[in-house]
């Protein structure tokens, strides 16, 4: 897992639901981080990645690199998932909805 430079975010330590520290490096996109989407799609990759997504675009421009703890202050409620298992996603309907998670089939 890739890290960002450390900075400071707007929870306190104790807050932290992760193992991963807050400085580690998320895919995310436009939408969420610059346009305050909600997150609706989170998977933690095999490889221990974590997606932190919107499911409105899969265009490459759209794709933001952001860290962790930036993910969680933009939306807490992924801290739910701090105990996805690699390889898992987890998905919503809306922000008022409950995440459902399932296994990610491997890809051939």
């Amino acid at each position: 897992m890739d890290t960002l430079d450390t900075h400071p975010h707007n929870f306190p330590a104790t807050e932290w639901p992760f193992n991963d520290p807050p400085n580690v490096a998320a895919i995310s996109t436009r939408p969420v981080v610059e346009n305050g989407h909600p997150v609706l799609l989170v998977t933690h990759d095999d490889d221990g990645d974590w997606q932190i997504l919107c499911g409105t675009t899969n265009e490459t421009a759209d794709g933001r690199v952001v860290c962790l703890g930036c993910a969680f202050e933009l939306d807490r409620s992924i801290g739910q998932l701090a105990g996805l298992p690699r390889g898992w996603r987890a998905w919503r309907d809306s922000p008022a909805d409950p995440w459902h998670r399932e296994a990610v089939e491997p890809e051939e």
